[in-house]
This record gives C-alpha cells, sequence and structure tokens, in this order.
C-alpha cells in the first residue's frame, strides 16, 4: 500500500542511533551537510532547485504550459534527471556506478512528484542507500531524504521489475528536508487562458499594455514577460519609453515600475514587493497617489 505525500509530515523517522540503518545513513548526511555548509543552508538551497527542475521542464517561455499536470508521464520523469544533475551539482560530487558518489559511497537518485519512488532491481539488490526526493505542486512543499533500499522496504516488483517503497518503510527513511516550502510558480496567479489569447496579438508593444492593463498591481517577473513576447528580439525594449509600452500606459495613467529602478516609489506607494528582476503596473488610487505619480513622471 502506498501513501500519500501530504501525509509524510506525520510520519516522524525512525532513523536515530540503534536502527539499523543509522551508521550509513549518519555518514552520507555528514557528507552531505559537509558539502552545502548546514542543515539550513541545504533547506535553503534545495527548494529553489525544485522550482528551478520543474520550471525547466515546463519551459513556459517556449511552450507555454506552466502547471505539473500540463506534462506527460514521460516528461515528469525529465524533473527527477533534472533534479539529479541539480543536486549532483549542488554537491560538486562525481557521478559513480549509481547516481553520485559521496562520503565514499555510491548513491542512487529518486524523485517522485507522486505517491512513493520506484526503486530499480540494480539498486535494491545490492540494499544501496537511495536519495530519495519529492515535490507537491499542490501545497509547494519539498522533502529531501535517505533511505536503505532493504527488500523488506519495498512493496513487489513491478513489469519493469521495479519496487515501490513501502508505506510501512517511510519511517525509515532520514530526513534532511521535510516539507520545506519551495517558490510557487510565477504564472500561479496569471489568467493563462488569457495569456495564450495575447500572445496571438500581433505587434509586442499593444500585447503588453493590454497584458500590463489586465494586471494591474501584480509583479510580473521577466521571464513570464519573455514569454509573452516570445517572437521579439528585444522583448524588453518593448515596455520601455520612447514609444514603447511604459510610454502608452502613462498617457492612461498607468505606471509601468521597475523593481530595479523604482523600488522607492513602489514602497511609497504601498504596491506589493517588486523584486529586481520584476515589473508592475498600477493606477493611482487615491489623489496623493495622483499628485505624487505625476511629481515622478510616470503618469501624465
Amino acid at each position: 500500500m502506498r501513501v500519500n505525500l501530504t501525509r509524510m509530515r506525520k510520519i516522524p523517522s525512525a532513523v536515530v542511533p540503534g536502527h539499523p540503518d543509522h551508521e550509513i545513513l549518519a555518514e552520507i548526511q555528514d557528507a552531505i551537510l559537509e558539502r552545502v555548509g548546514s542543515i539550513q543552508q541545504l533547506n535553503e538551497q534545495f527548494p529553489a532547485l525544485v522550482r528551478k527542475a520543474i520550471d525547466s521542464v515546463l519551459d513556459p517561455v517556449l511552450t507555454c504550459r506552466t502547471r505539473l499536470e500540463e506534462l506527460d508521464n514521460v516528461e515528469k520523469t525529465f524533473i527527477g534527471l533534472k533534479i539529479e544533475h541539480f543536486v549532483r551539482d549542488m554537491l560538486d560530487v562525481p557521478k559513480g556506478l549509481h547516481d553520485l558518489v559521496i562520503g565514499g559511497r555510491d548513491v542512487d537518485i529518486k524523485n517522485t512528484t507522486r505517491d512513493t519512488w520506484m526503486i530499480p532491481p540494480e539498486t535494491y539488490r545490492k540494499e544501496a542507500p537511495v536519495l530519495v526526493i519529492a515535490s507537491e505542486e499542490s501545497t509547494h512543499c519539498c522533502w529531501l531524504g535517505l533511505l536503505v533500499a532493504r527488500k523488506s522496504y519495498l512493496t513487489k516488483p513491478n513489469r519493469d521489475q521495479k519496487c515501490g517503497v513501502g508505506s510501512g518503510a517511510f519511517r525509515n527513511i532520514l530526513w534532511l528536508v521535510e516539507a520545506a516550502p519551495y517558490p510557487k510558480s510565477r504564472w500561479a496567479n496569471l489568467d493563462m487562458g488569457l495569456f495564450r489569447e495575447l500572445r496571438k496579438v500581433s505587434g509586442g508593444t499593444q500585447r503588453a499594455c493590454m497584458f500590463f492593463r489586465k494586471n494591474l498591481r501584480v509583479p510580473i517577473h521577466r521571464t513570464v514577460i519573455q514569454a509573452l513576447l516570445f517572437d521579439q528580439d528585444d522583448y524588453m525594449k518593448r515596455l520601455r519609453g520612447n514609444g514603447g509600452a511604459r510610454d502608452i500606459l502613462r498617457t492612461e495613467g498607468i505606471a509601468l515600475l521597475s523593481g530595479s529602478y523604482d523600488a522607492e516609489l513602489i514602497a511609497m506607494l504601498g504596491l506589493p514587493d517588486t523584486k529586481g528582476n520584476e515589473m508592475i503596473a498600477a493606477e493611482s488610487r487615491t489623489a496623493a497617489d495622483k499628485n505624487l505619480m505625476r511629481r515622478k513622471g510616470v503618469i501624465d
């Protein structure tokens, strides 16, 4: 019987001194933390890798896909491959007989976006250690743990002779990252149906104006802008002055502001925090805001 990812946080690890797997997993854990720096740094770095891996497979700039459910099963396996590469790079360790060598041991890496990990026969026959990774897009939580692939922990083989980790074996995972939040998609609050329609509009500047009119007071990352203006050689130019979206929106009382250059004004207007690689469009809601925006020259 398998277990849903949301129940992982309710299953405390039994891997403590005295557990048969504690010594080997503690050695690998120490080797990982020595590479990363600390458990805190691992919990800061790893969630960002998960987001990066998911987005790299979705490739919203070219495909306009933004959700895991838009991927087919084969594509979802690519997320595991991406995470494997990113983790190996993060730890700066080589690939060995399995996915990586750390602390002098060959360690397999298995990723899931579902409810368990499928362990191949070359791993469980040797009862080798596995770095297990899981992510759950609905809650934006991720997990990173260590497990010895003992046959007693696994379900019966499928047609490919792979075995799942049984629900009763989750307690034998030594968690390094447990239900840590990873960044939400930059596309999470956008109407993607409208976004796809806007991509069909000819003229990059017009398209950008239409988009920001529909998404006022929402920080927009430059990769979203790149996807919107996918057919423009210099897509950020369409947002600037000198005839770009900023000039057109200014005449409508809408300021198009940069998180990099207009941070002080964004704060004065009480707008949401806007990072240096984001833009935000806003209209004035009060007379004081309108006067301030006019003094700053961002609206007419």
